[in-house]
């Protein structure tokens, strides 16, 4: 193989990305380059490597097949352009608005729990209830075993046998509803750590079928029914996103916001608040013997 086709190989190995992507939006060629104001041509002979992409081509392209920001970068760094997109630490000083909002939000969302979750669904920060909670559910061993890089795993700490999943009363539908959402977060991007989650957790889940599999449609929340201190709690889920982030970390945090179900839940989420300081916190690593309104990770 000359350098020539070497060359058109490695690009059509590269640029074959666009065509999985297509498929995942269910696009066709037509259909992206008229989305991308591109001829069909020139799309054809990027996936082939026939043509090489401008930076300014990448980018329109990207946002036709709504990339994430990540694949974006990943995309324009395989075509030899810097990335376009930033990927700031939320610790570092350019995000103190960020990290002021996020705690203001999870603050104000007291007396219920509040998580801010990363693409790995690890806990980055999370109110006073959402620790009171945890530790409510899990003793200190179990939260050091969910926990990685200081972080407390969301996703494993629902699916944990021992301790959580015996509290759950609605188990078949929460964890159900759990693994569709890790299936719908895989289906939409290839690259996400949702469908790792999903080998890991789908085969001792012991749940039933999946929502999916049986053709019911997804609701948009999840109903969660869990015995905690001799009461069982009757929530629902939201998930707030940034709209338009332009930061990789900011665009792949969600925040995970539990509400009461019934006034009864409601009345005991204000007792358990009174019974701690209600204060929003970044993760901090579990320690033995912590307070009930520390982190949980």
């Amino acid at each position: 193989m000359d350098k020539r086709s070497g060359e058109r190989v490695a690009a059509a190995s590269r640029f074959g990305l666009l065509s999985e992507w297509r498929a995942l939006r269910r696009l066709s060629q037509l259909g992206l380059a008229m989305d991308a104001n591109v001829s069909q041509r020139h799309l054809s002979y990027l996936e082939t490597g026939l043509a090489h992409p401008s930076r300014a081509m990448i980018v329109r392209l990207s946002e036709a097949l709504d990339m994430p920001l990540r694949t974006r970068n990943e995309l324009l760094i395989s075509a030899g352009y810097a990335p376009l997109y930033p990927e700031r630490s939320l610790e570092g000083a350019e995000m103190q608005s960020v990290r002021e909002a996020l705690l203001r939000i999870i603050a104000h969302h007291e007396p219920y729990p509040a998580f801010v979750v990363d693409r790995e669904w690890r806990v980055v920060m999370n109110n006073g209830s959402a620790a009171r909670f945890v530790s409510a559910c899990l003793d200190a061993d179990a939260v050091r075993a969910l926990t990685s890089g200081g972080a407390l795993n969301l996703m494993r700490m629902m699916f944990e046998p021992a301790q959580m999943r015996p509290r759950i009363r609605n188990w078949a539908l929460v964890g159900a509803r759990l693994l569709a959402r890790l299936r719908r977060e895989a289906g939409g991007d290839p690259t996400s750590p949702s469908m790792a989650l999903l080998s890991e957790l789908e085969p001792t889940a012991n749940c039933g079928k999946l929502p999916n599999d049986t053709g019911e449609a997804l609701s948009p929340t999840v109903p969660l029914e869990i015995a905690i201190d001799g009461a069982t709690l009757k929530l629902f889920n939201t998930i707030t996103t940034f709209g338009t982030p332009q930061d990789v970390g900011l665009q792949e945090l969600r925040i995970e916001m539990s509400f009461p179900a019934d006034t009864e839940t409601d009345a005991l989420l204000r007792r358990f608040g009174r019974s701690g300081r209600a204060t929003a916190t970044r993760s901090q690593p579990p320690t033995k013997g912590a307070r009930r309104d520390k982190a949980p990770a």
